[in-house]
């Protein structure tokens, strides 16, 4: 079954503005937390999936892509020893967007598994790819031949927790933007991001912003929300 091409375009379109990062929200009202992004006008929901191996921290798995449908774009982000075990499940949960770090086991054997998913299921799944901080595009050179639609650049280094380094991903935006031409990946600016930094981030130009903590976290969220929105578009 071939994914229709119309599909996977309008699934890029959507894929504008802030993905917000639904484990930083109330682990007991990951729904409400769903729904009240839809209603404030959101388009995407992002899920960090970490396995305690690849990352130290430990966050849900397919069942939680799966539960908090509530019609945003479903953004798979994972930071796992061995993603491409992990691919089908997450594409039959319902996962839109799927990204792969380029410094896991067998990445590109990932990504493949991501567009042979996305043509099983006769739906658009988009495959991305994940760099950290200390990965620069010459490094990934041999993965971005594999033509992901998704290029998500870390400020911040979850198997460290270092400090973000805001300057150093949106440089690696500028670049790749520059470098791919009018055929370029969605790109995607995730970590350091809060009500203080988001005009910094925002004048790197991404397509998209991932924020969790910053949003859920704030004393209003819906306010933290409208104001990273604003400042992106």
């Amino acid at each position: 079954m071939s994914v229709n091409e119309t599909a996977r375009r309008a699934l890029r379109d959507r894929c504008r503005g802030i993905s917000a990062g639904v484990f930083a929200a109330d682990a007991g009202h990951l729904r409400d937390a769903a729904q009240d992004i839809a209603s404030w006008g959101g388009a995407m929901l992002h899920f960090d999936v970490m396995d305690g191996t690849f990352v130290p921290a430990i966050t849900g798995g397919p069942g939680f892509v799966k539960a908090l449908d509530v019609g945003l774009v479903r953004d798979v982000h994972l930071m796992v020893e061995a993603p491409r075990r992990h691919v089908n499940a997450f594409a039959d949960a319902g996962a839109d967007i799927i990204t792969i770090h380029a410094e896991a086991d067998d990445a590109a054997g990932a990504l493949d598994a991501v567009c042979a998913a996305s043509a099983r299921l006769g739906r658009p799944i988009l495959a991305g790819l994940g760099l950290m901080p200390g990965t620069g595009l010459d490094g990934a050179e041999a993965l971005l031949a594999h033509d992901p639609d998704l290029i998500l650049f870390l400020a911040v280094d979850p198997r460290t927790r270092s400090g973000a380094d805001i300057a150093g991903a949106c440089a690696k935006v500028a670049a790749l933007r520059a470098r791919a031409g009018a055929r370029r990946p969605i790109l995607t600016f995730d970590g350091g991001v809060s009500g203080a930094t988001i005009e910094e981030v925002a004048r790197g130009r991404p397509d998209v912003v991932v924020s969790g903590s910053a949003i859920f976290g704030a004393a209003a969220p819906r306010d933290a929300f409208k104001h990273m929105v604003t400042a992106c578009s």
